[in-house]
């Protein structure tokens, strides 16, 4: 004699054991409707009874939603974007949405692989920081085709109406610059991003403004192009102190860069600030504890991840259709690594 295999308990079994009609049973548990609290008790008490499952990819099917946002980040190496993941993460969690995270590692083809991928997944939106702006553009035609809403995050793509977060690159580096100037400093030397992203050419363009302003002539000798990498910085810091009137300060322009520029700086024997003034774009928890402290731009990462769910959740939930752009402040924390022109 064959055994009775046991089934899965159902949604209409939680409605027997607790009293009530399947629908009340799902708009308990989809938050659908308002139910009165005696009442959910009793389901959660059935769903804790019966040990009852929902089918999330049943329910997503019919409901034509998953509840699941996708993420890409060009660099997870960089602590900057954990605290951007934090931002998205916390703020989903509060509306029970879901979070799948894909680091590209500024790799475009890595990228569109993640891109496809979330967009078989059926994910509700996306979320990425673009690794170049061309390629990607052409990428993200899948879920644009689809009107599924994607929100740029930290760097755009010009002429890509999409929504976008960004901090505020240009009045971050600009602000940093001038601090220079006050000190007396003329040779200011840059390292900077990609210029083929929002993070580099903005930046770049903070730091000629500065200048302009100062009554500095621009100097190409001064500006080394860095991938936002450790050995960028390192590289740029040994390009720029070998030409023949090197700099006397120097602006990295995101943390990385500013570790891979320490790193050459403390092998040529030399001193900061006495030999030389240095000042990130990215303000890190562990610069304080430097030596000297190390001055930088802080910008909120946290706030640009949780920004960046605001404006997704706007088209998602009310239907929005224009685009947005938003610009989040910057601010120049002052410690030790910068120091007066002898």
């Amino acid at each position: 004699m064959r055994r009775k295999e046991n089934k899965s308990p159902t949604m209409k079994d939680v409605a027997k054991l607790a009293g009530v009609s399947i629908s009340t049973v799902s708009h308990v548990i989809n938050k659908t409707r308002y139910v009165e609290p005696e009442t959910r008790e009793k389901v959660y008490r059935a769903i804790k009874t019966l040990g009852y499952r929902p089918n999330i990819l049943a329910s997503s099917l019919r409901k034509k939603v998953t509840n699941t946002i996708g993420l890409i980040i060009s660099n997870i190496t960089n602590l900057f974007y954990p605290e951007v993941v934090r931002g998205v993460e916390d703020y989903l969690a509060k509306y029970n949405y879901n979070l799948i995270l894909c680091n590209s590692d500024e790799n475009v083809e890595k990228e569109k692989n993640y891109i496809e991928v979330l967009f078989s997944r059926r994910v509700d939106g996306l979320i990425i920081t673009p690794s170049k702006s061309s390629e990607t553009r052409e990428n993200l035609d899948l879920f644009r085709e689809k009107n599924i809403p994607v929100v740029l995050v930290d760097r755009k793509i010009e002429g890509l109406e999409e929504d976008v977060v960004l901090a505020d690159n240009v009045g971050g580096t600009y602000e940093a610059i001038n601090y220079l100037i006050s000190l007396g400093h003329k040779r200011i030397g840059i390292i900077t991003g990609p210029l083929d992203t929002t993070t580099g050419y903005e930046r770049l363009e903070g730091y000629f403004k500065a200048l302009e302003e100062s009554g500095i002539n621009k100097d190409d000798n001064l500006i080394y192009e860095g991938n936002f990498k450790e050995d960028g910085g390192y590289k740029g810091i040994e390009v720029l102190l070998n030409i023949s009137n090197p700099p006397t300060a120097v602006f990295t322009s995101n943390n990385l860069m500013a570790l891979g520029a320490l790193k050459k700086i403390t092998e040529l024997g030399l001193k900061i600030p006495k030999d030389l003034s240095l000042i990130s774009f990215d303000d890190m928890d562990w610069f304080p504890y430097f030596s000297p402290p190390l001055t930088a731009v802080y910008q909120p990462a946290y706030e640009l991840g949780e920004t960046a769910v605001k404006l997704l959740f706007e088209r998602l939930k009310r239907g929005r259709k224009k685009r947005k752009e938003v610009i989040l402040p910057t601010k120049l924390i002052i410690r030790e690594s910068c120091a007066p022109l002898k």
